[in-house]
């Protein structure tokens, strides 16, 4: 009896054991998750910013030298928000394989090379933007968002890291296109396509979305999209103003990543809401 009872009781502990294990182990799961978010919020404006330089630059190398003092300010912004991502990194055990200090040394030569051209700037910033963009799925996925085990909570994690921010770089890269162009005059038959294609793909991204953009940043996306249609097929984009295009582009970039700042905040009460079960 007394050997059946110790039996019983070793058992109910081991139970015990387990299901306390579970819980801590999903409660550490949950609060990694929340942890995280802060992290790709630092990325997500480094990506918004690292994409207004690559439309300055490209305008600044055409001969608009009025980005010039823009472009310092931006830059000093985009090395401080590395330092800050790179200390979230240390204060949270990130693995130094996903670090983000390989995007960091990518845009450090970037910069410090002082003879690129317009083209050369244009491919440059969008691979580096690219590698932030990987850089920050990682980072999600890292932190159990892209990952979470709550479907609701992935494919939320996965609109506000991957198709909000891709439709943004789209957008991003038309901006910059549209400001080459109009700021040497000129529009070769190569940018023509390049400009095309990537609105294309901001069409692809905007049909992709499970949660509606606001109605006020949805029509201002469909008609700077239309705008730039019209303007490369009646040939008079390199006869506009690159800083009102730019300033155009801006005003609806803007507004896709505060959606998307907002969505990080809805995600987060989403998971503190999540009730731990066994």
């Amino acid at each position: 009896m007394i050997v059946t009872s110790l039996f019983a009781l070793t058992c109910l502990t081991i139970i015990a054991l387990a299901i306390g294990r579970l819980i801590w182990s999903k409660k550490a799961s949950k609060q990694r998750a929340i942890m995280g978010i802060s992290g790709i919020i630092l990325f997500i404006e480094l990506i918004k910013i690292t994409q207004q330089h690559r439309g300055m630059h490209s305008g600044f190398l055409n001969g608009n030298l009025e980005f010039e003092t823009k472009l310092i300010n931006l830059k000093s912004n985009i090395t401080t928000l590395y330092t800050n991502l790179l200390e979230f990194e240390s204060e949270h055990a990130y693995p130094p394989s996903l670090s983000t200090h390989y995007p960091y040394k990518q845009w450090q030569r970037l910069i410090e090379n002082d003879t690129l051209k317009s083209a050369e700037s244009f491919q440059l910033h969008s691979g580096l933007i690219a590698r932030q963009l990987d850089a920050m799925w990682d980072m999600s996925d890292e932190f159990s968002l892209t990952s979470n085990h709550q479907e609701h909570i992935q494919n939320l994690a996965q609109q506000l890291v991957k198709t909000l921010p891709e439709l943004a770089e789209s957008l991003g890269q038309v901006r910059a296109l549209s400001v080459q162009v109009a700021s040497k005059q000129e529009m070769s038959a190569d940018k023509k396509l390049q400009l095309l294609f990537t609105l294309g793909k901001i069409e692809e991204h905007h049909r992709r979305l499970t949660t509606p953009l606001p109605d006020s940043t949805n029509e201002r996306l469909i008609n700077f999209i239309q705008e730039i249609k019209e303007s490369i097929n009646h040939s008079t984009l390199y006869n506009q103003n690159p800083d009102a295009i730019f300033q155009e582009a801006t005003q609806v970039i803007d507004e896709i990543f505060v959606f998307i700042l907002a969505g990080f905040d809805s995600l987060k009460t989403t998971i503190k809401d999540v009730k731990i079960l066994f």
